[in-house]
């Protein structure tokens, strides 16, 4: 009923919950392209990412050429109508139109989830779509998203997240659950009641470590809750760039993790109160970062290299029977850049013949949206060029990306899975073919095309 829009009546206090679920995760459907018979194209969202809107609304689209139905932009030869495109769409949607791929085969338009790269709905995409229709500010959702590939230890982020969501064990905290037993004042000052903010923060011990630690004048921040004042400065350490930007923010978070480690050591192990204890326990964690992150540099370093070197050495499709005669080895590539001004995008594809025949190469430009997209579209292209002249294609290609969709039984890029299934329905016309992932040097003479024919 959802995506139909319509309203249940007399119904459940229940069913009414679940169907307000289904129209906000309804925004994350789009209907992906088949015959194009069942998506109307002035209401029906049928890209991934975007509203593809006519430019003119009014129930519309042409009614004196009843252009009504995505099909009536599509041709008999499975081609789109470009000079009607052009008419009806504004030029940056008629280009992300163009990139569609129109399956050759007859099949129906499906529902897919826009918010993930296959395609398919995960419990994990929905709940951030709902969240995000609730409003959550998207600096916060930037900041964890980054926050969260931070190269520091797995213990200090869940401490941050922690302290930023004010569910850390101080006094305070520990009183509001009712915890019997708590003593409210500050083990570190004696001064004042045990807050988050206090303690890391406004106490006059942690104030003296700050300064001492980082510089950082502490009491200028004291406008501000302790969770604003974190964020801000992890938000100003990510803006810088280098080896010592991160080296800042290791610092600044080992300050608040040596403050509150010093402060359980009073507690439970009932230590003295011992600034210089703090600083200590500040410069251990900081040398033990920097080593583990300098250690792991080079062990996956040497790892990621051996180990790409053989995942792509073993990494191709193959279909039919190997030992066909005069099988011909095809270079493909396909070049797409974006212009960051106009944040649109060239693309060109090319492929070009082992034996460097001059007659047997082609490129030209296209639409697509992605470079996945562009190389998927370059592997079609040449594939059928070169049908009827050859029993079998060996096809290198440098981009992982398009094998890895060719040899999945199920779809794994929602933009390209609609050329990799007429991909593979003329494979079929061959006695063989074999795509084989090899490195950008293995395919420099269909790079150079492709880049050329991009460049106009």
């Amino acid at each position: 009923m959802a995506i139909d829009d319509e309203v249940p009546r007399n119904s459940s206090y229940a069913f009414r919950s679940l169907f307000k679920a289904g129209c906000a995760l309804k925004k994350g459907l789009y209907k992906k392209l088949g015959n194009g018979k069942q998506i109307r194209i002035d209401r029906d969202k049928w890209h991934p990412s975007k509203f593809l809107i006519p430019k003119m609304l009014e129930n519309h689209v042409d009614r004196t050429n009843n252009i009504i139905m995505v099909n009536d932009l599509i041709n008999t030869n499975k081609e789109w109508k470009a000079n009607i495109i052009w008419k009806i769409f504004p030029p940056e949607e008629a280009k992300e139109i163009f990139a569609v791929h129109i399956p050759h085969e007859e099949c129906e338009d499906d529902l897919e989830w826009s918010h993930t790269k296959s395609g398919r709905y995960s419990v994990k995409s929905g709940y951030w779509l709902l969240h995000q229709e609730a409003h959550i500010q998207d600096d916060k959702a930037t900041f964890w998203k980054s926050f969260w590939k931070s190269d520091i230890f797995p213990k200090w982020k869940h401490f941050i997240w922690k302290i930023l969501n004010n569910t850390i064990p101080s006094a305070d905290n520990l009183i509001k659950r009712q915890i019997r037993g708590i003593n409210p004042a500050c083990c570190l000052c004696k001064k004042e009641m045990e807050t988050t903010t206090h303690l890391l923060r406004d106490c006059s011990i942690a104030q003296r470590i700050w300064s001492s630690s980082m510089g950082i004048v502490a009491s200028q921040g004291s406008h501000l809750p302790i969770q604003s004042w974190i964020r801000n400065f992890l938000n100003l350490l990510k803006k810088k760039k280098g080896e010592q930007a991160l080296e800042m923010e290791i610092r600044f978070i080992s300050t608040l993790w040596g403050i509150w480690v010093h402060r359980n050591e009073v507690i439970f192990k009932e230590s003295s109160v011992n600034p210089r204890r703090i600083i200590e326990i500040i410069n251990d964690h900081i040398l033990r970062a920097s080593k583990g992150k300098n250690s792991l540099k080079v062990r996956t370093r040497d790892q990621t290299s051996t180990t790409q070197e053989e995942q792509d050495a073993m990494l191709n499709w193959t279909i039919g029977d190997k030992n066909t005669p005069n099988v011909q080895t095809i270079l493909v590539d396909g070049a797409w850049k974006k212009n960051s001004k106009s944040n649109m995008w060239q693309a060109a594809v090319a492929w070009k013949n082992a034996n460097k025949d001059p007659k047997e190469e082609y490129a030209a430009r296209i639409y697509a949206s992605s470079s996945e997209q562009t190389e998927a579209y370059a592997i079609l292209r040449a594939i059928s060029d070169m049908e009827w002249r050859s029993a079998g294609l060996i096809i290198k290609t440098d981009n992982r990306e398009v094998i890895l969709a060719l040899k999945s039984m199920n779809e794994t890029n929602k933009s390209i899975s609609n050329i990799i299934k007429d991909i593979k329905r003329i494979a079929n016309s061959y006695l063989f073919v074999m795509c084989i992932k090899v490195s950008r040097e293995d395919i420099a003479p269909a790079h150079n095309l492709a880049v050329k024919a991009r460049k106009g």
